[in-house]
This record gives C-alpha cells, structure tokens and sequence, in this order.
C-alpha cells in the first residue's frame, strides 16, 4: 500500500502545488507566525485554506516521511481532517491507518467502514491511477473493487483480468483471488484444474497469514473434485504459472506488510 501512496503522492503534488505555494507564503504573514513552529503553522494554514486536498496531501507527508520527520499520529489527524471534509483518498488512507495500527489504535472494523465510504466516495480512480501506473497491489485492490461491486458495478470478467495482471506480477493474494473465482465460476468458465493451480502458486510465493488456513481449504475442496489425471495436468499449469512469474522480475514493496493487509482477498 505504500507504493499506492507514494504513487498518489506524486499526482497530488502535481494537482497541490499551487494550494502549496499559497499556504506557504500566507503562513509567513500570519499574526504571530514567528512564535510558532513550521508543523504548528502548516496546521493553522491548511485549516484556514479549507482545501481537504491540501490536508490530504499534508497527512501523506508525515505518514511518507517527505519532507517532514515521520510521524503517523501527525498523518492520522490530518488524514481525519480531509476524510471529514469528503477526500476519498484520505478515506483509503484512514482505513489504512486503523488496518496497521499506525498512528491510532487498530480497528479492523473501522478500517473497513472508511474503505466502504472511500468505495461509495468514488475513490476507484484513485485506485485506477495507482493500477496505470503498474502498482501491484493497487491492480489487486482495483479488481477487489470489480469482484465485489465496491463504488462500481460488479464485473468478475475485468475482475479476472485484473488478477491475473497483478497475479503474474507476484501478488499472492491476487493469485488466491483468481483460484476463488475459477473455482466458482465466476468471470469465467469454472475451471478446477486453473483454480488449483494458482492456489498452489499462492501458497508457494506465500500468501498473507489471516488467508493462509483459507487457501488450504479452497485448495482441498479444490482437488477433492479433480480426478488423478486432472490432478497432474493442474500441477503441471502450476509449474508453468511459477516459471512464468519467476522469470520476471519481483515487486519490491516499501513495506512487508503491504499484501498482507485486510481485505486483500476476497
């Protein structure tokens, strides 16, 4: 999630740099301005300016560590800020926050309900930025949304694609997501030899440890339904998946915990 970040981050700061530019100058004609510290007044400023794109660009700071010293209960509040005043993207970044525990107590229900109103906010394109510019875990998360029917209509065929871009980029979780839909049949045509194949795939590249005990089971009733021979030409598209993906080079996340965050599989 952190590259999404980083890859929001940029856009942002192409969109703010005006806001930006502004804030700053009218920070040094403020009354008293001289008696308070930079963070103080970055504060003051972006209230004032009433700009939740502004503010949501302020939280990415701390919470990114860019330009400013780390600091995620920095990153929350202002991430509270623009969330309240309708960000989608801060939105996203709360639910984050309460996923990991970064900055506030961790609450995966609260996650959740920011992620939910992050959905119905329109917060796909923010998503979709992040998928086109090649995030792994964004491409993940974007087919989520289509799987699910999350702020967009439910599509499991550009579900499936969205997957198995992602999947053959190494997301593991993305790999469980395809092995979920071929066995149910959903976006395609349900293949139990395809849905065993990746599942294994998963396990073997690793899969987040809340979804471990899940894939196995998937994977059992899975390969209770192939015969002996439909068992072997499963593991054998399974061998060809893991070249595949093991010729090409690994994602580097900014954070092992990136996969493994909640909601991640469907």
């Amino acid at each position: 999630m952190m590259k999404i970040q980083r890859t929001l981050f940029a856009l942002m700061l192409l969109a703010a740099c005006p806001a930006i530019a502004d804030m700053a100058a009218h920070a040094e004609t403020l009354p008293g301005a001289t008696n308070e510290s930079p963070q103080d007044q970055r504060y003051r400023v972006a209230i004032e300016a009433n700009d939740p794109n502004v503010m949501y660009l302020t939280g990415l700071m701390f919470d990114l560590g860019e330009g400013v010293p780390q600091d995620y209960r920095e990153a929350f509040r202002w991430y509270v800020l623009a969330a309240e005043a309708g960000q989608p993207g801060a939105m996203n970044s709360l639910g984050l926050m309460y996923a990991l525990g970064h900055g506030v107590s961790q609450d995966h229900s609260e996650a959740m309900k920011w992620w939910t109103k992050a959905a119905d906010s329109g917060s796909i394109a923010w998503f979709q930025l992040a998928a086109d510019k090649g995030d792994v875990d964004a491409t993940n998360m974007l087919g989520l949304m289509y799987a699910q029917g999350l702020g967009v209509t439910r599509d499991h065929r550009n579900a499936i694609k969205l997957f198995e871009h992602s999947a053959y980029l190494g997301s593991s979780s993305a790999m469980v997501n395809l092995g979920i839909l071929y066995a149910a049949g959903k976006g395609v045509k349900r293949d139990d030899r395809r849905a065993y194949a990746w599942l294994v795939v998963a396990l073997a590249f690793g899969v987040p440890a809340e979804d471990h005990d899940a894939t196995i089971y998937t994977l059992g009733m899975t390969a209770a339904r192939l015969g002996p021979n439909q068992l072997s030409r499963a593991q054998g598209i399974a061998r060809k998946i893991a070249v595949t993906i093991g010729s090409r080079p690994a994602p580097t996340p900014d954070r092992k915990s990136d996969q493994a965050r909640l909601g991640s599989t469907i």
